[in-house]
């Protein structure tokens, strides 16, 4: 079960920067791969230039798919990944990017400039090594520019748990993916043991059920990513005599917040049928997601609140004020580029509604629909910095002091 001594505080501290720092850490990768062993010309005056080789420093630190070590059928790293070995990365290679001015994606340098001064992303790093945090999994193969499912499985051994975080949206395949409503009643519900509430007929969101359930291709084997995702965090409890105590939490950002809410449904409902696949997981799984959408329908929470009341389920589902991204009833012309009815989604946990400077506000469930947060800068509402920012401000620390189980308690009736 979880840990009673788990305040909020560090909880949603700990997960949204784990949520921000998947996003970078895709990023490095993808251009490290793009580039690496590539010959490459750069000017050296008005008309003359110069080749080079783009040759990283041990860029083993940070992609593992060239080791020579066996692979493991649950895992995309063929070693883990520690904080210590992205930061020896970063400074080792600095000259090989630039950080646009305040932080940002790193892209790559063509002038191959020499850089002493870290980078900001660098101090996220060293936030990571000072709770001991590594990746044991992370897979970004089939990932673009233009997006693609991104996770990663850490341990953090200083604060005892194993998180799952889901990278959100980057472009126009994750964007494709957010905008299909229509739902999905079969993925999660395959045969009658998987509904437990009776009479109804639960749906998901189309287009995140499609990237969690889609099997994978290339050097894999088949499986969907999700049952992989499970299989990795599943053997990691069994074999790993240091973490058969931890929690397992699972977040994400916007469009990882909703698969990060799918995920930890699917791991309870297996829970709750006594699965073999999760076996070794702890008897409660928590999400705590910031941003994210709406994934299913009236029906579809009925049977979340089945597994809430049993009690192997839990969600703290964080929102800006002015957000558009986790609302139903989307309007015109938003609407326009919508497959399916998203009037029929509802969301589903215990909501903590951050205000630009009120109190949060602490509710169950509490779906909003987009007219109701329509505003000012619904673009910056929905950004990782805003939701650091608010999660900062005094008028928000009031819930810090509790635990999960204590704010689901103040929340209310989560039956309704």
């Amino acid at each position: 079960m979880s840990n009673p001594e788990d305040k909020l505080n560090e909880v949603i501290h700990h997960l949204l920067r784990m949520s921000d720092f998947v996003y970078s850490f895709a990023n490095v990768r993808r251009v490290v791969k793009a580039n690496r062993d590539q010959t490459k010309w750069k000017k050296t005056g008005w008309f003359s230039s110069e080749e080079y080789k783009v040759e990283y420093v041990t860029p083993a630190h940070i992609i593992t798919q060239r080791g020579g070590q066996e692979e493991d059928e649950h895992q995309y790293l063929k070693y883990d990944i520690t904080a210590d070995a992205i930061k020896t990365f970063m400074e080792e290679n600095r000259k090989w990017f630039k950080e646009p001015e305040g932080g940002g994606d790193w892209v790559f340098d063509e002038t191959v400039t020499e850089k002493t001064e870290p980078f900001l992303l660098e101090a996220t790093v060293e936030e990571t090594r000072s709770e001991n945090v590594k990746f044991i999994d992370y897979d970004d193969e089939f990932s673009t520019k233009a997006g693609g499912l991104v996770y990663g499985v850490l341990i953090n051994l200083t604060q005892k748990r194993i998180v799952v975080v889901f990278r959100g949206t980057v472009g126009t395949t994750d964007m494709f993916t957010d905008r299909d409503f229509r739902l999905d009643h079969e993925s999660f519900f395959e045969s009658e043991d998987d509904i437990f509430v009776s009479g109804g007929k639960p749906g998901t969101h189309m287009g995140f059920t499609t990237y969690l359930c889609d099997e994978k291709k290339g050097e894999n084997d088949g499986r969907k990513c999700l049952d992989r995702i499970l299989a990795c965090v599943n053997e990691e409890f069994k074999s790993n005599a240091n973490v058969k105590d931890f929690d397992l939490y699972v977040t994400g950002h916007s469009l990882g917040g909703g698969l990060a809410n799918l995920f930890t449904f699917k791991a309870a409902q297996l829970k709750a049928k006594d699965h073999e696949s999760v076996k070794y997981l702890p008897e409660k799984i928590t999400a705590v997601t910031f941003a994210a959408p709406v994934v299913g329908n009236e029906d579809f929470n009925k049977e979340y609140q089945y597994l809430e009341k049993k009690g192997v389920l839990r969600h703290i589902r964080v929102s800006n004020e002015g957000d558009l991204v986790p609302t139903m009833s989307i309007i015109p012309p938003a609407s326009f580029a919508i497959k399916g009815d998203t009037s029929l989604y509802t969301q589903n946990g215990v909501n903590l509604l951050f205000h630009h400077q009120d109190e949060v506000k602490v509710g169950y469930r509490a779906t909003k629909t987009m007219a109701s947060q329509l505003g000012f800068s619904p673009l910056t509402n929905h950004l990782v910095p805003e939701y650091y920012k608010r999660v900062e401000l005094e008028a928000n620390k009031k819930v810090y002091g509790k635990t999960v189980e204590e704010l689901y308690e103040a929340a209310g009736d989560f039956t309704n």
